[in-house]
């Protein structure tokens, strides 16, 4: 024996239900006050992490080596005391020239005994009266007179006598107050101090002046 089929009262034929519907399983994590607790804890871990990070930059500036400034060297001054002992001074030894009496060198009067501006007044002599002795001077053998020519400066000649015998001899050179007369291979260098005779570059004889002028 069969049993007649209902149709479902939730149906209608030829259709969808119509009636009610069973409610939905929702996932928790949809729920509005789920996401705004999640929003919530997102920020806060951020601010978190920011913070650490600002702390651990302050802790490194705190540690970093103190910057110290550099100050000027104390200056001591020592003050010495007691007298100071003085330089020692040691005295140099000196050297004396040997003094000739009779020479008086320079202008004005001849001062050699028995001659006069022009030479000699019984021996040697310049050979004019505008020629002037430029030096006057005698050894134990020898009577020497060198004249200026005039008015030229620089123009000389010697005059010489020697045991009776003379000799002239022209432009001598001046160096100072000596001179020397050219003869040949014979020099005569004359000064305040001697007469030296020289040949071929020997010396033949140094006579030291007994009295002697030069202008």
């Amino acid at each position: 024996m069969s049993y007649p089929q209902y149709p479902d009262p939730g149906y209608s034929q030829g259709g969808p239900p119509t009636g009610p519907q069973p409610p939905r399983n929702q996932s928790p994590w949809s729920s509005p006050a789920v996401l705004v607790a999640i929003i919530a804890g997102v920020v806060l871990l951020i601010g978190g992490i920011a913070a650490a990070v600002l702390y651990s930059q302050g802790k490194k500036s705190d540690t970093a080596a103190p910057v110290t400034s550099s100050s000027p060297p104390t200056t001591v001054t020592h003050t010495a005391t007691g007298t100071p002992t003085p330089p020692t001074v040691t005295a140099q030894p000196t050297t004396t020239a040997p003094t000739i009496p009779t020479t008086a060198p320079g202008s004005g009067p001849v001062t050699v005994p028995g001659a006069d501006r022009q030479g000699f007044l019984s021996g040697p002599r310049c050979n004019a009266s505008e020629d002037d002795a430029v030096f006057v001077g005698y050894t134990e053998r020898s009577r020497v007179v060198i004249c200026q020519v005039g008015t030229q400066t620089g123009r000389y000649y010697y005059k010489g006598e020697a045991d009776g015998d003379t000799v002239e001899v022209g432009y001598p050179t001046r160096s100072g107050d000596t001179f020397v007369a050219t003869n040949g291979s014979v020099d005569y260098v004359v000064s305040p101090s001697s007469l030296t005779i020289r040949e071929n570059g020997s010396t033949l004889t140094v006579e030291p002046m007994v009295s002697s002028w030069v202008d």
